[in-house]
């Protein structure tokens, strides 16, 4: 209740209106009242508004009930609105309830007054609270109809005879617009191919709890469609979501990227190979030119040009060894396994670098793929291919963290100065080499990231130290929806 109610009396009779007044302070109401005697004077009391209750005389001379009813019904007010007057009979009193009076009273016995008072207040805020919940709830279905309409994809909530319960969006296959497919089978909807598949799946999308997917391709009006059907758990944990949509243009880019992608591959390959043909008459010419008499300074010079050519020649192999990187799928990998292997082909091939290992993670998982090798066998070469020491030293080092595991590869080189670092890992600068690249693009595919930091903190002229973390198998998932190329931290 109102700590000061505010009460209008439309009341000829001064005397009365005190009586009032004085009932109901005696009832143990705080009361603020005003009194108004014609139509004039209660118009400009209801700008005043809002009023808690309105109590209204029957008989007025220029004024009467229905006036008053007339002025609180046109501006669509809920004031409770009572009647007090001298006795009237039975038939007026249910016809000013019709008329929207709320209660009414006989002057000679008010002792009905406070409890009406109270009650008619009480109600009138329960009313308030109902059309505010009414109204809430018709603008939610509203928001909930637009938010439905706008859907492109198909909606159905399906129970375990694969019985139709709910649908939201547009219809599917030769459904029309108008027909419901709620209580219909979903072998009247979709393949028989496509509904035995989502049987075979309802159970294990409750028990594992997530959502599986899978695409199909069927005719429409004698087109081959693809759509994906995506199936998650329902909240009432019995039911099963079922979410259709059209992916047709997707798979049509996927085969344009395909055949694009084969056409680069054609053109690699034919480059690769004219290439390796013209590198090879430069190192015959190298050969034919070079003699046991030949000034040191001009020897010198043709081995630089047979270096050139061999590292050509690598790099050439190496990107034609990654030209599948993207479309490899990653499988569950040992990442110590791969490591081991890796480093034994290394030290065949480097016999005069000293390795230290060290590893401190056993048994390291990731989803990975064949490419995981490149990755460790690049940052190994690197290690010495810019070491100028005089002995090359490289620390290897398989670590691990809360989600991950990280492979450090140190060396007791020259280092890299701090302005080169970022750099080097940013594939728009192109400081680095296609090696470095690729161990950006491969770790980033895995979910993971390089980073390129000093072997000794703050002594960049002592060695450079490369650190590639990998996710953890249960945290790849989410580590690489958002990974293009690999973030850097330095």
């Amino acid at each position: 209740m109102s700590a000061n109610l505010r009460v209008l009396m439309v009341e000829d009779s001064e005397d009365d209106a005190i009586i009032v007044e004085r009932v109901l302070r005696k009832g143990g109401l705080s009361v603020s009242a005003t009194r108004v005697s014609c139509a004039e004077e209660m118009d400009r009391a209801l700008d005043e508004g809002p009023w808690d209750v309105i109590l209204c005389d029957y008989l007025m001379p220029s004024f009467t009930v229905n006036d008053a009813l007339a002025l609180v019904r046109g501006r669509r007010l809920d004031t409770p609105f009572i009647i007090v007057s001298g006795a009237i009979s039975d038939e007026i009193a249910v016809q000013m309830m019709k008329a929207g009076a709320h209660d009414y009273l006989n002057k000679d016995n008010l002792a009905r007054l406070v409890p009406a008072v109270e009650r008619e207040i009480v109600e009138a805020g329960e009313r308030r609270q109902r059309r505010e919940a009414e109204l809430a709830l018709v603008e939610s279905e509203q928001r909930h109809r637009t938010l439905v309409e706008s859907l492109t994809d198909t909606i159905l909530v399906l129970n375990t005879q694969c019985q139709i319960t709910e649908h939201y969006g547009p219809r599917v296959s030769s459904h029309s617009s108008s027909e419901s497919l709620v209580e219909r089978h979903l072998s009247e909807v979709l393949p028989t191919s496509v509904v035995d598949k989502i049987s075979r799946l309802f159970d294990e999308v409750l028990s594992v709890e997530k959502g599986l997917a899978f695409q199909f391709p069927h005719d429409r009006d004698g087109v081959q469609v693809w759509s994906s059907v995506r199936l998650n758990p329902h909240e009432d944990g019995k039911r099963v979501v079922v979410v259709i949509g059209d992916v047709t243009e997707i798979k049509r880019a996927e085969e344009d990227a395909r055949a694009a992608h084969g056409v680069a591959l054609l053109y690699q390959d034919i480059t690769g190979h004219d290439i390796r043909n013209a590198m090879q008459a430069i190192l015959i010419a190298t050969d034919l030119l070079a003699t046991d008499d030949l000034d040191p300074s001009k020897q010198n010079l043709l081995d630089h040009i047979y270096d050139a050519v061999v590292e050509c020649s690598d790099l050439i192999a190496t990107v034609q060894g990654t030209a599948n990187l993207l479309s490899t799928p990653l499988e569950k990998t040992s990442l110590s396994f791969t490591l081991r292997s890796c480093l034994e082909l290394f030290s065949e091939d480097q016999k005069d670098v000293r390795i230290e290992r060290r590893v401190s993670a056993k048994d390291a998982i990731v989803h990975a793929d064949r490419f995981l090798s490149n990755l460790i066998l690049n940052l190994l070469s690197n290690a010495v291919r810019h070491n100028s020491s005089d002995e090359k030293m490289v620390w290897v080092d398989l670590s691990e963290d809360q989600e991950g595991y990280i492979i450090s590869v140190s060396d007791n080189g020259s280092g890299i100065p701090d302005d080169m670092k970022k750099n080097l890992l940013n594939p728009n600068r192109r400081s680095g080499g296609v090696g470095i690249h690729q161990c950006v693009q491969i770790a980033s595919k895995y979910g993971g990231r390089l980073a390129i930091v000093d072997r000794v903190e703050g002594k960049p002229d002592m060695g450079a130290r490369v650190d590639v973390w990998l996710p953890k198998i249960e945290y790849t998932q989410a580590r690489s929806a958002n990974s293009t190329y690999a973030k850097q931290e330095l």
